[in-house]
């Protein structure tokens, strides 16, 4: 018996390809059918890679020191700034206190030459006033004299008093100005001993190891106790916030590929969908050697379920348009090509059963457990989905729920 597919070709199949099932009362086979319903097919590539984060960084010592502490655990999420490790500060804290002590006696040196210059210029003050009194006096003595009231040794006197307070005032203003200097030179010596804390307190900062960026703490190759040098590794940082997959795409596809395409990742064992993304990056030109372009997706990792250097697979996602799928448990093979089995109600009897039909379909891609049909099948159809080894042209079923 010939098989005709609906494409109008005939197929030839063996005589039990054919013939119902062969059992004495010709029972109904119990079977799982569904119906065929239009869904979302899609067209697309399949590449294979590595995750690798946007930020990683390698923590180092600026320093060399002994390991004093370690603040935090491998695994665990820090912030910028969050301390990492610690070294021994040896002379350094030493040097710190000192530099300290110093700033505090040149605070006190520039208290002191501050009370000696308020007591100068009280002093200056003073004399200036003597001076104004002395002119006053020698003014009026000198009158007295041209007059012939006085006697011209009391003029003497009077020029005598006068130039003897000019030299004190100048005295005064020579005290205020070494005075000034005096303040100068504390202001100076507090600025010197302010700059050796600031020297001293990096060199103490220096001792402390803090994260450079937000992210995943890595293993720890060194451990409390242990000298380390500068330039020597103490742990890893690594922003899993968001991570990127290198793409090396054929040429062939460039009219396709654009900035924002959808791409999936799958695990290679249970091609299970573990995220989501989109080409955020297309290079400007094509490998000469592979005739690729090299294109990368960016996935959001907000639940952590990625990690850097994770091997995946990646599916781009060409174009999505109506179509039929269906599972691949449904599909026979029979001399290179696809046939299913699908439903039919007929009366047997005078009774209503159900019988099946096999028919040639032609297939598509693969889309996770199911095939797309090209042709073959339309919406509304039912197929059978289990047991189709047991199946034969004409063959009464049981569906079951």
């Amino acid at each position: 018996m010939a098989v005709f597919s609906r494409f109008g070709t005939q197929q030839s199949a063996t005589p039990t390809q054919n013939a119902p099932a062969a059992n004495g009362k010709n029972s109904a086979l119990p079977v799982k059918v569904q119906q065929i319903g239009t869904t979302t097919t899609e067209q697309t590539s399949d590449f294979v890679g590595s995750l690798e984060a946007q930020q990683k960084v390698t923590l180092q010592p600026q320093t060399q020191g002994r390991i004093e502490a370690i603040l935090v655990s491998s695994g665990q999420r820090v912030q910028k700034g969050t301390p990492i490790a610690s070294l021994s500060l040896d002379q350094t804290q030493a040097n710190v206190a000192s530099s300290i002590a110093a700033v505090n006696a040149a605070q006190a040196g520039l208290k002191t030459a501050q009370a000696q210059l308020q007591q100068a210029q009280a002093e200056r003050t003073k004399e200036t006033a003597n001076v104004q009194l002395q002119q006053t006096q020698f003014n009026r003595t000198q009158q007295l004299v041209s007059e012939g009231a006085q006697a011209r040794q009391q003029l003497d006197l009077a020029r005598n008093n006068l130039q003897a307070a000019i030299a004190d005032l100048q005295a005064a203003e020579k005290e205020v100005a070494a005075a000034n200097a005096a303040v100068r030179q504390a202001q100076a010596n507090i600025r010197e001993a302010q700059a050796g804390t600031a020297a001293a307190q990096v060199n103490v900062n220096l001792k402390r190891v803090v994260a450079p960026i937000a992210g995943i703490v890595g293993e720890f190759p060194v451990k409390v106790g242990d000298y380390v040098n500068t330039g020597q590794t103490i742990t890893t940082i690594t922003q899993n916030d968001a991570l990127d997959l290198n793409l090396s795409v054929p040429s062939n596809r460039l009219q396709q590929l654009r900035v924002g395409l959808p791409v999936q990742l799958l695990n290679p064992t249970t091609q299970q969908v573990i995220g989501t993304g989109a080409i955020n990056y297309i290079s400007p030109t094509v490998s000469s050697n592979q005739q690729s372009i090299l294109s990368k997706a960016r996935f959001s990792n907000s639940q952590g379920r990625l990690r850097d250097g994770q091997y995946v697979q990646a599916r781009i996602i060409w174009n999505r348009q109506p179509g039929v799928l269906i599972p691949t448990v449904a599909i026979s093979r029979i001399g290179g090509q696809s046939f299913v089995f699908v439903t039919e109600n007929k009366t047997v009897n005078g009774k209503p059963q159900q019988i099946v039909h096999q028919r040639l379909v032609r297939l598509g891609e693969i889309q996770g457990t199911n095939y797309q049909v090209l042709d073959g099948l339309k919406p509304g159809e039912t197929i059978v989905t289990s047991g189709i080894l047991k199946l034969r042209e004409g063959t009464p079923i049981q569906p079951q729920s």
